[in-house]
């Protein structure tokens, strides 16, 4: 995995932006979830390039079934990344942020859900 330093410097030789978030993300206070077509992951890190008017976003994956790794990339609206920075940055302990991608209906869809004990199910 690149260093944001690589990212940084790589991305500039290309003519791009490269913001990436470091692995922050709190399982236990602040979870990150994704559905993909329907499948559930902990969101382990992510980082974001803006494209337009549009931002590819890259995540970096585990299945709480198996516990294998993996990663997804999708080009969605910038406002995603806005809501992710602010929840990994933000005093919203006890709430998980949940992201749904459907690529049959070319959908994505994000929410803050509070939870007690254990981060919620994306079922």
């Amino acid at each position: 995995m690149m260093s944001p330093q690589t990212c940084e410097n790589n991305n500039r030789e290309k003519g791009t932006i490269c913001k990436r978030a470091n692995l922050t993300i709190n399982s236990g206070e602040r979870p990150v979830l994704l559905s993909l077509n329907g499948r559930g992951f902990y969101v382990l890190h992510y980082s974001a390039i803006p494209e337009n008017e549009f931002t590819r976003i890259r995540f970096d994956l585990a299945d709480p079934n198996t516990g294998e790794g993996g990663s997804a990339e999708a080009v969605v609206d910038p406002r995603l990344v806005e809501a992710l920075n602010a929840h990994n940055r933000g005093q919203d302990v006890g709430r998980a942020f949940l992201i749904w991608i459907d690529t049959r209906k070319n959908e994505v869809r994000w929410q803050l859900r509070r939870f007690d004990k254990s981060p919620p199910n994306l079922s």
